[in-house]
């Protein structure tokens, strides 16, 4: 028997496996609230004692099934004691465009996330979240809603922004945006509006990307998270952590940071500044 398939059929089991090894996401069906069409959250429980849940939000009325299904994103929940859940929200695109829609999270869908949250895990969590595009959208707006149910995210790529406010409680974040993606200047704007009133936000600018999900961030995402995870009881921006110059790529100066917060990002752990030059564009 000739062994040259060997490899691939090697291959073959390997994602079998995986695959097998998946948890199938469960759908909740909940009330829309006005402005909605759908309100659908897809979970799965990787762990039975969570210390957190991880949303992630999909593009304008996507359907988060396919990223709680998604093995990478399963392994690392479960990694770090996580359970997941994928929104599945829609609203007519007039309704979007014109503030009613489900991005705008203090109208009605934000309720809705936590509602079922509690629903399906029997208590409220506190909550990493990540969405590109329409899910940039209703994560920022979740976050500047509900600050203090969120211990960190990353909005990436929105077409539109709410200007940030100042707020006691100030979670930290991603903003990120491809180089090549008309929503480039609306989402720096709004990174930079977030560090001039203080938000601990960091700014990633991805080379040769357009408007789609860069599975290079989307790795540097989870590392991100993982150290939130790990440090969130002693994390402070304040004394924690790396300040960087977002155009230089290298740690800021204390001058910097403090004429010049908008020019300024923050890292929650030094470790994690190599990875983050070689996305970020400047």
């Amino acid at each position: 028997m000739t062994t040259k398939n060997q490899p691939l059929i090697g291959l073959v089991f390997f994602l079998l496996a995986c695959l097998s090894q998946a948890e199938v996401p469960v759908r909740l069906s909940l009330e829309p609230a006005l402005g909605m069409a759908r309100a659908d959250l897809y979970h799965v429980k990787t762990v039975r004692n969570p210390k957190a849940v991880l949303v992630l939000c999909p593009g304008c009325n996507g359907n988060g099934e396919g990223l709680v299904n998604n093995p990478t994103w399963q392994e690392f929940a479960k990694k770090q004691n996580l359970v997941l859940v994928g929104i599945s929200f829609a609203s007519e695109m007039e309704d979007i465009h014109n503030g009613k829609g489900y991005y705008y999270a203090s109208n009605g869908s934000g309720k809705i996330l936590l509602d079922g949250i509690k629903k399906v895990f029997g208590h409220d969590l506190p909550i990493l979240i990540y969405g590109f595009s329409g899910g940039a959208h209703f994560t920022s707006r979740f976050v500047e809603w509900k600050p203090e149910r969120v211990l960190a995210w990353c909005a990436y790529s929105a077409g539109w922004w709410d200007e940030p406010k100042s707020s006691v409680i100030m979670p930290p974040g991603i903003i990120a945006c491809g180089e090549n993606d008309e929503r480039l200047g609306a989402s720096l704007i709004y990174f930079k509006q977030g560090r001039a009133v203080g938000k601990p936000w960091l700014w990633i600018g991805i080379p040769d990307n357009g408007h789609s999900p860069d599975k290079r961030v989307e790795s540097f995402i989870r590392d991100y998270f993982e150290v939130i995870l790990k440090n969130n009881d002693r994390l402070d921006p304040v004394k924690t952590g790396l300040w960087v110059d977002i155009d230089k790529r290298d740690p800021a100066e204390v001058n910097i940071i403090r004429q010049y917060p908008s020019i300024t990002g923050w890292l929650p752990d030094s470790g994690l500044l190599d990875i983050w030059r070689s996305l970020n564009e400047p």
